[in-house]
Order: C-alpha cells, then sequence, then structure tokens
C-alpha cells in the first residue's frame, strides 16, 4: 500500500450496516402509531354516530339496538370486532344518552405476528330532544 492511500477502507459499509436497520424499525414505529391513531379516531367516530342514533331513538330500548346498528355501519369495511353499552339518563325525553365502543382492532396487516391485536375504546354523550315524537 502506498503511503498516501487511507486506511479507511469499509468504513461507509459499516455505517449502512448500522443505520439501515435504525431507519427500519424507526419507520415501523411511525407506521404503527399512525395506525394507532387512525384507530382512535375512527372509535370515536364510530361513538359519536352511535349516541346520536340512540339519541333519536323512540326510547330506550330501541336506543342500544340503534347504536349497535350506527357502530355496526361505520366499521362496516374494517375486520373490527366491536361492542356497544348505551347507558340512557331518566327521564328519557330531555336527558341524555351516553354510548360506550370497544373495538378489538387486529394488527396482523402491519406485519406484527398473527394473534396480535389492539383494544380500543372511545365514549359518546348526546342530548335526547325534549320534543322528539315516540313514547315517553
Amino acid at each position: 500500500m502506498s503511503p498516501g492511500r487511507c486506511r479507511d477502507r469499509g468504513a461507509v459499509s459499516l455505517e449502512v450496516t448500522i443505520t439501515a436497520p435504525l431507519l427500519l424499525l424507526l419507520a415501523m414505529f411511525l407506521i404503527f402509531c399512525g395506525r394507532a391513531a387512525s384507530a382512535a379516531i375512527d372509535v370515536n367516530a364510530a361513538a359519536a354516530a352511535a349516541a346520536r342514533a340512540a339519541a333519536d331513538a323512540p326510547g330506550p330500548a330501541a336506543a342500544a339496538v340503534s347504536a349497535l346498528q350506527a357502530v355496526a355501519a361505520t366499521g362496516a369495511g374494517t375486520a373490527w370486532s366491536c361492542t356497544t353499552s348505551t347507558q340512557p339518563s331518566r327521564p328519557w325525553r330531555g336527558g341524555q344518552v351516553t354510548v360506550t365502543v370497544s373495538c378489538l382492532v387486529p394488527l396482523t396487516d402491519l406485519g406484527i405476528p398473527a394473534g396480535a391485536s389492539r383494544t380500543v375504546t372511545a365514549s359518546a354523550t348526546q342530548p335526547v330532544d325534549t320534543y322528539q315524537e315516540g313514547p315517553p
């Protein structure tokens, strides 16, 4: 080797082998965080839709059915498994209804091993119109 040549051969490949996996892990983490935020937003929207549907129902018995149908319509294109809980206040007219939606969101489409999932829960409250039609 001549005296003017540098002895730093292979330094670039070492930097690439260290930074490439770290950048890949960072990208995967950002995608996972975006998916988690998107799921939270979607479940909040489903809870709001369910509360509006329950508040428009003619009575407390129909409110639970309306809330469940609204959640099913909101999450129709997903593989989520959602449950609802409806708590109307007394008296029905002039009161309010609170709907809690809990969805099991599978994470297998992100490359996470089978069986990986996340439960996302949201609640929404809506006033019941005092002058709505239907039984008191």
